[in-house]
């Protein structure tokens, strides 16, 4: 008896915490962080043979998306290019597409596409050292779906929505002048 009733005050007291815990927290997905942004390094995470098989490659995805923010007016940028203009900041749009076939003898796979903008960042209480900067998720989203040899299109066509999601974000607080 007594274990349940553990259980019961737990149950209540974590979503509590998270309702009303600390107010310092922001959303994953933060518009803000875009702003004042001169541009985006695209990198793009080798894939999985399986989408390989399917005459995908990493080239193929990183000059859908560079071509996808250039038509919108968002500077992409060299890694080189992007030390020397934003040394603070660095942001890269970060491409992750992860696979698995649904069946060992069945064409289809299944795939969950990440994308997102990393910037370096500095924790609060050591802004003049250098050594507590890192990489952080500022703005993300997610896609997952199933395609085969026929309608490979689909993935392309996730990893272009995506695209279009930032942009829009980064328009949003970044407006073409």
């Amino acid at each position: 008896m007594k274990t349940a009733r553990k259980i019961s005050i737990l149950g209540l007291a974590v979503p509590l915490f998270f309702l009303l815990g600390p107010s310092e927290s922001f959303p994953l997905s933060s518009v803000e962080s875009l702003k004042g942004l001169q541009g985006v390094e695209v990198l793009v995470e080798e894939l999985n043979p399986d989408l390989e098989n399917f005459n995908l490659s990493v080239i193929q995805i990183q000059s859908l998306v560079e071509s996808k923010l250039r038509k919108w007016g968002v500077k992409v940028l060299s890694k080189e290019e992007n030390e020397k203009i934003q040394p603070l900041r660095r942001p890269y749009l970060y491409i992750r597409i992860n696979s698995n076939r649904l069946s060992p003898r069945k064409e289809p796979v299944a795939f969950n596409i990440g994308m997102a903008l990393n910037q370096q960042i500095v924790l609060r209480g050591y802004p003049d050292s250098k050594s507590k900067c890192f990489y952080a998720p500022t703005w993300y989203m997610s896609s997952v779906g199933a395609a085969g040899r026929k309608n490979i299109s689909e993935l392309l066509d996730a990893v272009e929505d995506l695209a279009e999601k930032f942009i829009h974000a980064y328009l949003t607080v970044n407006p073409k002048e």
